[in-house]
């Protein structure tokens, strides 16, 4: 069973991420806003892959506020966060922001938000860690 951790300071957006990929996946979903907790749960490599909101409002690193693409840095600076698969969810979908962003991040794909389908969502998982069914 895959195990994606998911970061959305929406707690609606959340729950519907964790629904989806429980029920339309079978994932095996945490969600968390603590950075240093997914930092530590990166460290220990404990997730198959991530799902990234970009604008996040409550996450603070070091008494600062980070966004999903700081976050993103500091996953890839982790040796466990190097090949971990990062899928970004984000409401900013003007021209460039994908590539912008996914240059920014070190992503592994990105996702216009809203998402209306869960299956778009697990099929993007699954895309990123190879998993085929």
């Amino acid at each position: 069973m895959l195990r994606v951790l998911v970061v959305e300071d929406n707690p609606l957006v959340a729950k519907f991420y964790r629904l989806s990929l429980e029920r339309a996946g079978g994932f095996q979903v945490t969600c968390s806003e603590d950075v240093d907790s997914i930092l530590a749960q990166v460290t220990s490599s404990s997730f198959d892959a991530l799902v990234l909101d970009v604008s996040l409002r409550n996450c603070r690193y070091r008494g600062q506020p980070i966004d999903g693409l700081e976050l993103a840095q500091l996953i890839r600076a982790i040796p466990a966060g190097h090949s971990l698969p990062i899928l970004l969810a984000t409401a900013h979908a003007m021209e460039g922001d994908r590539q912008r962003m996914m240059a920014a991040s070190g992503a592994n794909a990105y996702l216009e938000k809203p998402i209306y389908d869960p299956n778009l969502l697990v099929a993007k998982i699954n895309e990123m860690t190879g998993v085929r069914r």
